[in-house]
């Protein structure tokens, strides 16, 4: 019997291979991860334009929102502060910024037949909670490159849109739950006894997942709010809310603790700042965050038995680059040494995150395995061997997890503060010095971004 003959007679077997042949290119490329394994590297050999070309080869010229934000933070990294904001700009466009709007977007993915057959690989990327809390506060910082403090507050002001992705996600998870619970009842599916807690690797990620707060609240963002907000507001309203929500976040960093305290006099009608002294604010990130890992996760499902759906995890054990010594120097004598502090372990924000899309995640996996299992019963009752092979074939190809993320995000984001007499001093920092001038009641900001061999210093005098 000829496969065309099978076709005609058997428009469940085309669809599987429609389907098949649509995401057959991308469901066998690389992974994400190693995708961007060579712009990573060239970073840490310090060559930002060989890491652009990389990029440009590896996801394309015309990128995707994902892409866009690769783009972005190269760019700006570059010194290209316009191209930079304008990539960020059109991420910005599209997020969800109401619920309504959160819920119009889960309804187009949930409308979108090829979201249940093929892989999450090949869903449209949408940015998470803990990614936009960095795309915001690196918008408001490409503005402060142009010297427009309004337009980096207007940047910073975005951030609560973050929160509602957290909500789009529940949406998804419950709205598929509904769509598809037929299906999943013919097969026997007991939620209750889908097995998620016998792996391990999960889990131990929603064991540490549990211990964070959420996953759109973010040191950084809240302490670049507060200082953008005094050099702006002299009433220290704003300014005090946002010091406030970094301190509530992070009580033990010292560096927090201490412009707490100086905003808190400023907000009381004192002064923030000693007589004739500046601040300085050291905000530090280093490294890479920690790639998604994928695995194979065995879950119960009824009739259909124990099968393996593909996954993305964090794992609880990876490296939390250490704090690092700074020293604050002038005319060749050391003024001031310590240690910098944590603002942001940047994995464990994303794992957390992650941890919240999983029911929306698991429900897509059982769904997909239903259905695939249901149209490879049916092809292969109905076509003899081509069926069953073809129906095997796209099992395979359609078992890959989504390991995308932004993975040009720093491992972790560190701060060192200090009040210092108005004049000029030299930052030293992984061996490396950085001049910077203090002023008398304003803030200095040094933005350092290291990358291996790539360390890049930002001034703003704010």
């Amino acid at each position: 019997m000829h496969i065309n003959k099978i076709i005609k007679g058997n428009s469940l077997l085309f669809v599987v291979i429609f389907f098949l042949l649509l995401s057959g290119c991308a469901t066998f490329s690389k992974s994400y991860p190693a995708q961007m394994a060579p712009v990573k590297t060239a970073m840490e050999k310090n060559n930002i334009k060989e890491a652009q070309k990389k990029l440009d080869e590896n996801i394309g010229k015309t990128p995707t929102t994902l892409g866009l934000l690769e783009k972005a933070r190269l760019a700006q990294l570059d010194n290209n502060f316009e191209l930079s904001k304008k990539y960020y700009a059109s991420v910005i466009d599209m997020v969800a910024t109401s619920k309504m709007a959160a819920k119009i977007q889960a309804s187009k993915i949930l409308e979108n037949f090829g979201a249940v057959l093929t892989n999450d690989r090949e869903l449209s990327y949408h940015i998470p909670d803990y990614a936009m809390t960095f795309l915001y506060p690196y918008q408001a910082l490409n503005y402060l490159a142009q010297h427009d403090l309004s337009g980096a507050l207007v940047a910073i002001r975005q951030l609560s849109n973050a929160q509602y992705w957290s909500y789009q996600q529940r949406l998804m998870a419950g709205e598929l739950q509904s769509k598809y619970q037929k299906q999943t009842s013919k097969a026997g599916i007991d939620e209750d006894k889908l097995g998620l807690k016998k792996s391990k690797e999960i889990s131990a990620m929603f064991d540490q997942a549990k211990q964070i707060n959420n996953a759109y609240e973010n040191g950084f963002a809240y302490y670049l709010s507060s200082i953008l907000y005094e050099a702006f507001d002299d009433n220290y309203n704003n300014a005090f809310v946002s010091i406030k929500k970094a301190r509530q976040l992070l009580p033990d960093n010292k560096y927090v603790n201490q412009t707490y305290q100086e905003m808190q006099k400023g907000f009381d009608g004192g002064s923030a700042y000693q007589k004739n002294h500046g601040r300085l604010v050291v905000i530090y990130e280093q490294g890479f965050v920690q790639p998604k890992l994928a695995f194979k996760l065995p879950l119960f499902l009824g009739k259909l038995g124990l099968q393996e759906v593909a996954v993305p995890y964090y794992p609880t054990k990876y490296t939390l680059l250490p704090q690092v010594s700074i020293s604050v120097t002038q005319q060749n004598k050391i003024i001031h040494n310590a240690p910098s502090a944590i603002l942001v372990d940047t994995t464990k924000m994303a794992l957390k995150s992650l941890s919240e899309e999983y029911p929306a995640i698991i429900t897509r996996e059982v769904i997909r395995l239903v259905i695939k299992s249901l149209a490879t019963l049916e092809a292969s009752n109905q076509a003899g061997g081509w069926g069953l092979l073809v129906g095997s074939i796209y099992s395979f190809a359609t078992a890959q997890a989504d390991e995308r993320s932004w993975l040009l995000l720093p491992n972790n984001v560190q701060l060192y503060e200090s009040q210092l007499q108005a004049g000029d001093y030299h930052i030293n920092i992984q061996a490396q010095n950085f001049p910077v001038t203090i002023k008398s009641q304003k803030t200095t900001l040094l933005w350092l971004v290291d990358a291996g061999g790539f360390l890049k210093p930002f001034t703003f005098i704010l």
